[in-house]
């Protein structure tokens, strides 16, 4: 919308004029004044000084022009606005900058407010406001509070923080993926300090590129036949434990995607189930095909106390337990390194490996955010659900499953054939 700029002597006639009469945005400037104005927006009307301070900048240019909201049509009437505004004006001629004293005050209270609040205090202030999944704001939360913990800064002001107090828990996870975790929650926090103006820097973006820790390798480890064959022959699991384990070997499921999954979200009639935008990782709704192998491994018949398909836990209680089980698994198995999310990177290395799906369609199946967003052509273009393929790779792969369970090997039943041959007929 475009706005009128009026010149006109400012008074209380010509205000209710203007408010009555908010269509169309509009400035009015007092010709008693030079500077004082009057804006008003369908929502507000606001008295605010234009100057420009005296002498000079450093590189000899002259100062830009500045604004200094006076008040509120509300709070100050013509008259007390325009002698604001002249008072104003007096001490921008004895060199005074109003705008910048406002803003410097502005600081000075903030890191005073700052000083009186600690790091612990000002951390849980801040994971108040975190947003995104429960399993991010959980990891946050931790790595922030771990971090504060180990920097001994519990007591601290955020101001008095320093890239050594930073350092000091760093060393303590040398080599360590959570040193990354930690690094990432503490900067984060004090990027929002200082958004909001309570600290004058952050410490985190002050330790060495060279001081800070590296992201781990990237993890390769994935089963082989004979593995997946003693994973399925687990011992030491209870019932819905032992399902758990089976329907994650079968359905590449990330964890708590499948701890928590419920009786509603799975389709028996359809050979699917189906999660809300708010129980993936990334925030999408999935649809993910079942083979018939898997439909059985899912108690659809949940009671109104515990409608969960796999009731790891007490009805009412979420499953946190996983170390736990990761451990009953490793020892039923015989597998010491065994590790849940391995399942998703054997489901797509054992698929690759034999030629069945597209790169494009077992991504997908894995509900990684870029395979839905990947650029050119097909981020463009291909807004296909690919879900006669995905049905077919899901049934590959129950036939290798199937295959290295009875005989220890990935021997390829006469039903499977490379699925990238037939998706292209």
């Amino acid at each position: 919308m475009t706005s009128k700029n009026t010149k006109i002597k400012l008074t209380q006639s010509v205000v209710q004029s203007a408010l009555s009469n908010r269509g169309q945005a509009a400035i009015y400037r007092d010709t008693e004044v030079s500077g004082f104005q009057l804006r008003v927006a369908a929502r507000s009307a606001t008295y605010y000084l234009d100057y420009k301070p005296t002498g000079r900048r450093p590189d000899g240019r002259q100062h830009a022009s500045k604004s200094i909201k006076i008040g509120t049509v509300q709070s100050h009437s013509v008259a007390e606005a325009r002698a604001e505004a002249a008072r104003l004006k007096a001490e921008v001629t004895a060199g005074g900058d109003p705008a910048a004293d406002r803003k410097a005050a502005k600081v000075a209270k903030a890191q005073k407010i700052a000083r009186a609040t600690t790091m612990a205090e000002a951390a849980e202030a801040y994971i108040t406001t975190l947003t995104g999944s429960e399993r991010h704001i959980t990891t946050e939360r931790g790595a922030l509070r771990n971090g504060i913990q180990e920097m001994q800064a519990e007591a601290m002001s955020p101001e008095d923080v320093t890239p050594q107090d930073v350092m000091r828990m760093l060393d303590l996870h040398k080599g360590r993926a959570c040193a990354v975790h930690r690094l990432g929650a503490l900067s984060r926090f004090f990027d929002d300090l200082l958004a909001r103006e309570v600290v004058l820097q952050n410490p985190c973006t002050r330790v060495s590129k060279r001081q800070r820790p590296k992201p781990p390798q990237p993890r390769t480890r994935h089963y082989n036949a004979a593995e997946m064959r003693s994973l399925w022959l687990c011992d030491g699991l209870s019932d819905a434990q032992l399902r758990f384990l089976r329907a994650m070997m079968l359905l590449p499921l990330r964890f708590n995607e499948a701890c928590e999954l419920v009786a509603s979200e799975v389709e028996p009639e359809n050979g699917r189930l189906v999660l809300p935008s708010k129980r993936t990782k990334n925030g999408d709704a999935f649809a993910l095909p079942v083979p018939d192998q898997a439909m059985g491994l899912l108690d659809v018949t949940g009671s109104q106390d515990d409608p969960r398909v796999f009731p790891l836990a007490a009805p009412g209680k979420k499953f946190t337990s996983w170390t736990s089980l990761k451990n009953k698994v490793r020892k039923g198995s015989g597998l010491e390194d065994f590790n849940f999310h391995d399942l998703r990177r054997t489901f797509f290395t054992v698929l690759a490996e034999h030629g069945i799906g597209e790169p494009t369609v077992v991504d997908a199946l894995l509900n990684h955010r870029q395979s839905s967003t990947r650029s050119g052509v097909i981020a463009a273009y291909n807004h296909a659900t690919l879900w006669p393929q995905k049905v077919r790779v899901m049934e590959a792969w129950a036939g290798l499953v199937f295959s290295a369970v009875e005989t220890g090997s990935w021997e390829a039943e006469a039903n499977i054939v490379p699925l990238r041959r037939l998706e292209k007929t």
